[in-house]
């Protein structure tokens, strides 16, 4: 086996002066090591995956800065260029906004948009120098490591716990979100389960919420937000009204209610609460929530109404299809809801 070892050498300074840290990589003796200080490795995968354990074993994270597989026809040959991490220098790149984005926004005048907060970003650059270089030797697929550069300018990690690069899902552990997903596991459990399968495993909680976040995004594939959740009404047999505006066929109402809600409803149908929440989804639609009340005191949701407006019209329409799914002797006693003027005119 080839065993890598890291040396720490901190330089001897001034008192008043801060200590830099080196640590210097060398590869002890190996049957594979051949002329001139290199290994050879039977594939490129194997130089791949060796590479990287070593630097995670000794607290560094190695990555391929470039590589070109070489082949027929190509005057060169197969090459990778390996580095830590935190080599070379942060690189800003340039955000263009698409014209899509503002096809379906809403009228700003009555839903104006919500300011976006500035996050504190960093960066993990520093220039670290260490570097090294994999070429294909001769026929077959023979890999040759060779050292550029072994020096890395940081002290290395003593934990990889919640390491972005280290804490990434294999491809078995992401197909194992989108199936406990799928059984609506929640986030703790689904990394409870991938950290039993591995122990070495130092995945954290926000990598499974960004895989799930992920997989509902090529999910929906091409989709607008209300054509998914369309379609997923119309999947789970919801009881379904909406009403567009424009040549754009933008949706201003959505009316939506489980079938066993209906039931529900119209067992209890004596008292019924109704209230807006604020606008605090991403359309900045104004969510008007119906509830109903059993004879044992408890509550049940019946239907959700996402309006374009607090207005006459808007809460009309949202009335007249509550009353679409009520029977003629189902009809309620008593609506509780806040001092609306527009939902209390008739």
């Amino acid at each position: 086996m080839i065993e890598l070892v890291v040396k720490r050498e901190v330089k001897a300074q001034p008192a008043k002066q801060k200590k830099t840290w080196a640590q210097i990589c060398f590869f002890s003796r190996s049957k594979r090591k051949r002329n001139g200080g290199d290994y050879i490795f039977v594939s490129r995968d194997a130089l791949i995956r060796w590479t990287r354990e070593q630097g995670t074993r000794n607290g560094f994270v190695i990555i391929i800065k470039r590589s070109d597989i070489g082949g027929a026809g190509k005057f060169k040959t197969g090459r990778i260029l390996f580095c830590c991490e935190r080599g070379g220098q942060f690189r800003k790149k340039k955000v263009v906004e698409s014209d899509s984005k503002t096809i379906h926004k809403l009228d700003q005048s009555s839903n104006p948009p919500k300011k976006k907060s500035v996050k504190s970003t960093g960066t993990k650059k520093c220039g670290c120098p260490c570097s090294l270089k994999g070429v294909n030797c001769g026929p077959g697929d023979a890999w040759q490591l060779e050292f550029v550069c072994g020096v890395h300018n940081h002290p290395a990690a003593l934990n990889m716990e919640g390491h972005s690069y280290v804490g990434r899902l294999i491809v078995e552990e992401n197909l194992l979100v989108v199936d406990m997903s799928k059984s609506l596991a929640r986030p703790k459990d689904i990394l409870y389960t991938i950290k039993r399968r591995d122990r070495l495993n130092v995945t954290t909680m926000k990598t499974i919420y960004n895989a799930r976040q992920k997989n509902r995004v090529i999910e929906k594939a091409s989709m607008l937000e209300m054509q998914v959740l369309l379609r997923k009404l119309f999947a789970h047999e919801y009881v379904e009204w909406h009403r567009s505006y424009g040549t754009a066929n933008i949706v201003s109402d959505l009316f939506y209610a489980h079938p066993t809600s209906i039931k529900l409803l119209r067992a209890f149908p004596h008292i019924l609460i109704m209230d807006c929440t604020y606008k605090t989804n991403r359309f900045r639609y104004p969510l008007l929530e119906i509830v109903g009340v059993t004879s044992t005191h408890l509550t049940f949701s019946i239907a959700f109404v996402y309006l374009s407006a607090e207005k006459k019209d808007n809460y009309r329409w949202a009335l007249a299809r509550l009353r679409s799914v009520m029977d003629d002797n189902s009809i309620p006693s008593v609506i509780v809801t806040d001092r609306e003027l527009a939902k209390c005119t008739p």
